[in-house]
């Protein structure tokens, strides 16, 4: 006998374990979708290889193994779907900005939504599509579309693009805002989100003073009054509130999408991209 194969197979087992239950040939043949004889030559079967059932009056019925193979069956069943619904740890990916201004505010609120879970959140300035592909993390938070037909998205909340500076800048250049003549004035560069692009332009003409590969530099820099900056919405809104930024405009100036991202060849984390899919479209950018 070999030692890593079951005396039974797992449709023997389950056919057994309707058999208990209905009692009868034609129930369980009716249970299982087969013919009353089918069953019963599958049952012949079970019964010379393993002692599960026996004939009595004419009728099969579960030996006493039978019944404790039963038992141990649907402990197995449901010990196999407690492991499936089980994940101990989820990776999360996003940017810096997005972690610290949205997702660690409600990060209480957030674990909630997976239980026991541990959650580990890794940042990443240049978008989370490489960590996804690698299997560094499970799901990501990011804006836009990923360029990997691999990677599976869903876009879930508008994120806001606007024209921020600070109040002395936009005294000191206070005509050639009104003008609507930015280009000539300094510019701090928030890489991904150049001008030309969101200001629907057919090439960056601003007055670059100053390139930043993070929001939280870009901002710090528009803050201390070097240039203006397009940045989205929620990373300045406490600057706004503070009065420590202005907007140069009232309404936002472009508008991106934030989604979840997740890998189409990875089926674990189902339950999870749900629920972070609920809990983005509640988020206001």
């Amino acid at each position: 006998m070999k030692q890593n194969r079951f005396l039974l197979t797992s449709d023997e087992c389950e056919l057994l374990l309707e058999l208990e239950k209905a009692q009868t040939i034609e129930k369980t043949a009716k249970a299982v979708g087969k013919d009353s004889s089918g069953v019963s030559r599958q049952l012949s079967k079970i019964a010379q290889k393993y002692p599960a059932i026996e004939k009595r009056a004419g009728k099969w019925v579960l030996t006493e193994v039978g019944k404790r193979l039963n038992s141990i069956s649907r402990d197995t069943i449901q010990i196999q779907q407690q492991l499936a619904e089980e994940q101990t740890i989820l990776r999360i990916g996003t940017n810096r900005e997005f972690a610290a201004r949205v997702l660690a505010p409600q990060l209480s609120h957030f674990r909630e939504l997976f239980g026991s879970t541990q959650l580990i959140i890794y940042t990443f300035e240049y978008g989370t599509e490489a960590a996804l592909l690698s299997g560094q993390i499970d799901v990501g938070l990011d804006c836009e579309r990923p360029n990997d037909p691999e990677i599976a998205y869903k876009l879930l909340a508008d994120e806001p693009i606007i024209k921020v500076c600070s109040k002395k800048f936009k005294t000191k250049y206070k005509t050639e805002i009104q003008e609507k003549h930015l280009e000539r004035i300094p510019h701090l560069l928030c890489e991904r989100l150049y001008p030309d692009k969101i200001l629907l332009q057919k090439e960056n003409r601003q007055h670059i003073v100053a390139c930043f590969n993070d929001i939280a530099t870009a901002r710090a820099a528009c803050v201390s009054g070097l240039g203006w900056a397009l940045l989205p919405h929620y990373s300045v809104r406490e600057e706004l509130k503070q009065g420590q930024l202005v907007q140069i405009e009232n309404s936002p100036t472009g508008k991106a999408k934030y989604g979840v991202w997740w890998s189409r060849t990875r089926y674990s984390n189902k339950k999870a991209i749900h629920s972070i899919c609920e809990w983005l479209k509640e988020q206001k950018l």
